[in-house]
């Protein structure tokens, strides 16, 4: 049964209260805040854009970013929050945007299609013309889809009737030659090729979905790559506290935070069909308010709820984290990077092998910052940080520190194939899962990969944004999960949206 709510001997009141670290939260609730609501935003979980280990600020994973341009809602978003030409200043483009190190071949995949063209030829000149034409598919199949997603359409959608009209609009927006977005497969006859391989094994660092991918999902995200890739100070982290900031700048309040005195989400409350409010650890106040967004991993959620709450637990079981990445930071010396090394570079000792830990391994090469106590800290002009990861699973945290080790060995064991002999100029090691064990939200799971069972819309979707509770809504990379970072944006602008429609009613807005 749901818990009936007592009068709380203080309240603090709100329009809206987003609880979780999650982008999509920080989207919804910033949006929010300009739209003119009075908005509560409890950082409960976050970990800050960096962590620090021997004096340097490191990266929790490597974080590969995409133009605001490349995808409608985190166009939409940015553009009304008044940061679009703030975060395309603090992007810097890799270079190039994606370079695949395989056994036999290293191959760059730049944005310049006439580029791509004259690399593949110099690996694969037998197969580069399929290649690139399957190249040239994704990117078309990457743009028909836009007008469709611009719309900003219900995902997942509720009901028989809002799936059949999604799937009739998708239709009729994204057919083209190669076949519609949601059932074309460009690399068709193509998948035992290194490349293609390799290609379909980079899309796993940028979905949240494990399993094989859809087609909808797979030129989405590899259409993003073809565009362009990015990195930014802090990566997702660091994106995420620049559009958080926007509420407070709009008159919202911000409790907890990677910098900031913790607020730890203790309890929902709830009244009838709807959430009341929100209770924090050692916090003697009640956080009414007319909406709640919830932002944070499902066993986070399942925490807040009452005891023996019936009706939302339920919806959150078919969505569980299968793997995670685990992330290994080299501080080394400038003279340990090969010349020709890239800046976001998939490491795989079989092309045509697994996505594990044990075959992939995804680095980044970034600037060296030492703490000053001041922002990004201070860039050390002679030395690097070489971020990688790979995927391991889920639970291994819960394996323990050997488990942690022994794995990282294996993620230095791959620095190792792109970088040799960097031991001889390594200035420090660290792993983000052990170095910053004791921050809050250091717990959650770094980049996840979750299995979503049941029905999917385009085999991208998971949890249904709306919940049995009328004033709750999700925003986590859940709601999304297979379009990566462009459906962590969705999410937030989707329960903007959800939330301002519920307030126009009850406040009597327009």
């Amino acid at each position: 049964m749901a818990q009936i709510l007592k009068p709380p001997s203080t309240q603090r009141v709100y329009d809206v209260c987003v609880v979780g670290s999650q982008l999509g939260g920080a989207v919804a609730g910033a949006l929010l805040a300009k739209r003119g609501y009075r908005v509560l935003h409890v950082d409960h979980d976050g970990v800050g854009a960096t962590y620090l280990d021997g004096g340097y600020l490191l990266p929790y994973a490597p974080a590969v970013l995409f133009g605001p341009r490349q995808t409608p809602a985190s166009e939409a978003a940015l553009v009304e929050l008044g940061l679009h030409t703030d975060v395309a200043r603090l992007l810097e483009p890799s270079a190039p945007d994606l370079q695949l190190l395989l056994p036999r071949h290293r191959v760059d995949v730049p944005r310049d299609p006439a580029l791509r063209a004259r690399e593949l030829a110099r690996e694969w000149p037998a197969d580069a013309a399929r290649l690139t034409e399957a190249l040239g598919a994704v990117e078309k199949l990457f743009a028909a889809a836009t007008p469709f997603l611009k719309e900003l359409p219900p995902l997942p959608p509720e009901g028989f009737g809002e799936r059949r009209a999604l799937s009739k609009a998708l239709r009729a927006v994204a057919a083209g030659p190669e076949g519609h977005v949601d059932e074309a497969r460009p690399f068709a006859g193509l998948e035992n090729h290194p490349f293609a391989a390799a290609l379909l094994t980079a899309q796993r660092f940028l979905t949240y979905l494990d399993g094989a991918p859809s087609p909808f999902s797979l030129n989405r995200l590899l259409g993003c790559a073809l565009h362009g890739t990015f990195r930014m100070p802090g990566g997702y982290e660091g994106l995420r506290e620049l559009i958080r900031k926007r509420i407070g700048e709009h008159r919202g309040e911000l409790l907890g935070g990677g910098e900031g005195p913790a607020a730890v989400a203790e309890a929902l409350e709830l009244d009838g069909q709807k959430v009341a409010s929100l209770r924090l650890v050692d916090h003697k106040d009640h956080f009414v308010a007319k909406a709640f967004v919830l932002a944070t991993d499902a066993p986070a959620v399942r925490r807040l709820l009452p005891q023996g709450e019936s009706r939302l637990a339920p919806l959150l079981e078919p969505v569980r984290p299968e793997r995670q990445l685990l992330t290994v930071n080299l501080v080394v010396k400038k003279a340990a990077l090969p010349p020709a090394l890239g800046s976001t570079v998939l490491a795989l000792r079989d092309a045509r092998g697994p996505d594990d830990l044990g075959n992939a391994v995804l680095l980044q090469v970034l600037p060296a910052r030492k703490d000053t106590r001041r922002g990004q800290g201070e860039v050390v002009p002679d030395e690097r940080v070489v971020c990688a990861a790979g995927f391991v699973p889920a639970d291994a945290r819960e394996r323990g520190e050997p488990f942690l080790r022994e794995v990282g060995e294996q993620v230095l064991a791959a620095i190792s194939d792109a970088v040799p002999f960097f031991e001889r100029h390594l200035v420090r090691q660290s792993v983000p899962a052990l170095a910053a064990h004791d921050r809050r939200g250091s717990r959650l799971l770094p980049h996840p990969l979750y299995r979503v069972e049941g029905e999917q819309a385009f085999g991208v979707t998971g949890l249904q944004p709306r919940t049995p509770y009328k004033n709750l809504f999700f925003a986590g990379r859940e709601v999304v999960p297979g379009l990566g970072l462009e459906g962590e944006f969705h999410a937030g602008v989707q329960a903007a949206q959800a939330v301002t429609g519920l307030l126009g009613k009850v406040l009597g807005r327009k």
